[in-house]
C-alpha cells in the first residue's frame, strides 16, 4: 500500500514538474517573440521617421518651385518617397490590435495618428520637428509599456494548461 502511494505521488510529481517545464518554456518563448516585436518595432519606427523627414525636405523644396514645376516633379520626386513611407507606416500599424476591447487602444492610436502627421503638410519645418518629437515620445511610451510586460514573470493560469475542444465543421 505503502509502495502504491509513493508511486502516485512520485507520477503526481513528475507530471507536474513536465507542465512547469512546459509553461518555463513557453514563457521563454513568447518573451523571446515579444522582444523580437520590440526590436522590429522600433526598426521601422526610425526608418519610418527617417523616409517621412525625406519626404517632408522633398516636398519643401518642390513647394519653392513654380507650380508648373511642380507639377512635373511630384510624381517623380514626391510619390516614391510617400509610397515607402507608407509602406513602413503600414508594417507598423499591422503590428497593432485594432479591436475596440483593447486596453491600450486609446494609446495606440494617438501613437499612429502622431505618425501619421507625419505626412501631411505642415506649415513650417519647425512644426515639423515638432510633430517628429512627439511621435518619437509616444514610440517611447509604447515600447516602455510594451518592455514592461516582455519583462514580468507571468504565473500560470488554469487556462494556459486547458485542452481547448475544436470546432467541428
Amino acid at each position: 500500500m505503502t509502495l502504491l502511494i509513493g508511486a502516485i505521488a512520485a507520477a503526481i510529481i513528475t507530471a507536474f514538474a513536465a507542465m512547469t517545464a512546459a509553461w518555463i518554456s513557453r514563457s521563454i518563448k513568447i518573451a523571446e517573440f515579444r522582444q523580437d516585436w520590440i526590436d522590429e518595432l522600433m526598426a521601422d519606427i526610425s526608418t519610418f521617421i527617417g523616409v517621412a523627414e525625406e519626404w517632408f525636405r522633398k516636398w519643401e523644396q518642390l513647394n519653392d518651385s513654380s507650380s508648373e514645376e511642380r507639377g512635373r516633379r511630384v510624381p517623380d520626386e514626391l510619390f516614391p518617397i510617400a509610397n515607402r513611407a507608407r509602406v513602413i507606416f503600414g508594417r507598423i500599424k499591422l503590428r497593432f490590435n485594432p479591436e475596440s476591447n483593447n486596453p491600450s487602444k486609446k494609446q495606440d492610436d494617438k501613437f499612429l495618428q502622431s505618425l501619421s502627421d507625419l505626412l501631411n503638410r505642415p506649415e513650417s519645418g519647425a512644426s515639423w520637428f515638432k510633430l517628429a518629437d512627439d511621435a518619437v515620445e509616444e514610440a517611447r511610451k509604447i515600447l516602455k509599456r510594451e518592455w514592461e510586460v516582455t519583462k514580468k514573470i507571468q504565473l500560470p493560469r488554469l487556462s494556459d494548461f486547458e485542452l481547448r475542444k475544436r470546432a467541428v465543421l
